[in-house]
């Protein structure tokens, strides 16, 4: 892709050679036709040198201002130029700044990526993002950017949280005119400018960016208004990663209250689903998953099982009642969006590589990857766990287990991983919830 900087120097140069043209085309040349005509024909019939010289300076005096006229006009194009192009390159921060706070997890990652696009749109030296604090209490930071930024808001703070303020007070973007403070380092000169967070009711914050030493000039308009726009799209992905938090803690808590539930409902096997969420995350990491991926084999080790509570305490020794649990906690999650992603897995865990499992017979890779995790360590811990109803067996004892297993219960691969967990020692026995 080419660089905008020299698509805009491109432009300029073909519009200088363009507007040198037409200048020559419309006024050298006319001029210098008139030159020519007067010289054949006029100046020869004049006889009185003060009429001669009133002439050519008339000449002379048109093709000065027509000079000026170009150059003039050249100079306010060139002007005009580079304020679209800045206009041009704000619009573009701006539109490279709503992707990535749209993706924003958390509003540190929010406050960061609107800091770093403030001092892009207004060439500040460094930019903060601040929050309202609690009644009676002053802002606090949420995150910045810029070199020396921590440092600069010390030296500030009093100042920027005064201009915070009157910004979310007053529900539009405000200027603090350049001046000088006195620092251990000597005199700061600095101009700041700041935008309300718009939020339900009453603004949540300000974005604020200062200027340093020799450009600490005021911010224009259009920067303000930048600003503002930058401002906007900040405040909606605080509140987009405030939902997100919300919905990790909900997911969270309820998924803890439904293991312990489980746990109560079960006679046997308590801390089973901890047990298995701990040993498949260690085989899941070694195999590459991504965090995203992680995230689900985690909540799906840990609620693998959640179809027992569906069953009877009588049924719970019963296998051919038993085998229906994954069905069950299949349809329990698949109704929940939040659970919607882990419902497959709890669908598939008791699937075997050699297609002779349960509930459909799934082999090979069409076992999702993390069922296929799941699978493995739950017959680890079942094997392993002083819970179980059955007597425990110690961890070299299982593992050969599971590698009887390979290639007919078990992924090869994943037994050949697990293996080598435990010939490392990361893989040992947890026999308590």
């Amino acid at each position: 892709m080419a660089d905008p900087g020299s698509r805009s120097s491109l432009f300029s140069q073909s519009l200088d050679r363009r507007a040198f043209t037409a200048y020559l085309l419309g006024a050298v040349v006319p001029l210098l036709a008139l030159a020519v005509v007067v010289q054949r024909f006029v100046l020869p019939e004049l006889r009185d040198r003060l009429a001669v010289a009133g002439l050519l300076g008339t000449v002379l005096s048109i093709a000065v201002l027509s000079l000026a006229s170009f150059l003039t006009l050249r100079a306010t194009t060139r002007r005009s130029l580079a304020e679209l192009d800045r206009h041009n390159q704000r619009l573009a921060s701006l539109l490279k700044v709503a992707g990535s706070l749209s993706r924003a997890e958390h509003a540190g990652m929010t406050a960061l990526s609107a800091s770093v696009c403030a001092i892009d749109l207004t060439g500040a030296a460094a930019a903060w993002v601040i929050q309202r604090g609690e009644p009676g209490q002053p802002p606090h930071l949420l995150d910045s950017a810029g070199e020396g930024a921590a440092k600069l808001h010390e030296a500030l703070r009093e100042r920027l949280d005064e201009l915070a303020n009157l910004v979310m007070s007053e529900g539009r973007p405000g200027v603090q005119a350049p001046e000088g403070i006195a620092t251990g380092d000597g005199e700061l000169r600095f101009c700041a400018a700041a935008a309300p967070l718009p939020g339900q009711g009453a603004p949540i914050g300000a974005l604020v960016a200062v200027r340093t030493g020799s450009a600490a000039e005021s911010f224009g308009a259009p920067e303000l208004d930048a600003l503002a726009t930058l401002a906007g799209l900040t405040a909606v992905s605080l509140h987009n990663a405030d939902l997100r938090d919300a919905q990790r803690n909900f997911f969270t808590h309820v998924t803890d209250i439904l293991v312990h539930a489980l746990d109560s409902h079960l006679n046997y096997h308590g801390g089973h689903a901890h047990r298995v969420a701990q040993y498949a995350n260690r085989l899941g990491r070694e195999v590459g998953l991504e965090d995203h991926r992680l995230q689900r084999l985690h909540f799906s080790a840990l609620l693998h099982d959640i179809g027992m509570l569906k069953l009877d305490r009588t049924q719970q020794m019963n296998a051919r009642a038993c085998a229906k649990h994954p069905v069950l906690g299949f349809r329990m999650l698949d109704r929940i969006r939040l659970w919607k992603e882990i419902a497959p897995v709890v669908h598939h865990h008791h699937e075997w590589w050699d297609g002779s499992g349960y509930p459909e017979a799934l082999s090979g890779e069409a076992i999702p990857l993390e069922a296929r995790i799941v699978a493995l360590v739950d017959a680890f811990d079942t094997m392993t766990s002083l819970t179980s109803y059955k007597p425990p067996r110690e961890l070299e004892d299982a593992t050969r287990e599971l590698e009887s297993g390979a290639g007919t219960q078990f992924d090869p691969a994943l037994v050949s991983t697990f293996r080598r967990l435990v010939d490392a020692g990361e893989i040992e026995i947890a026999r308590t919830a």
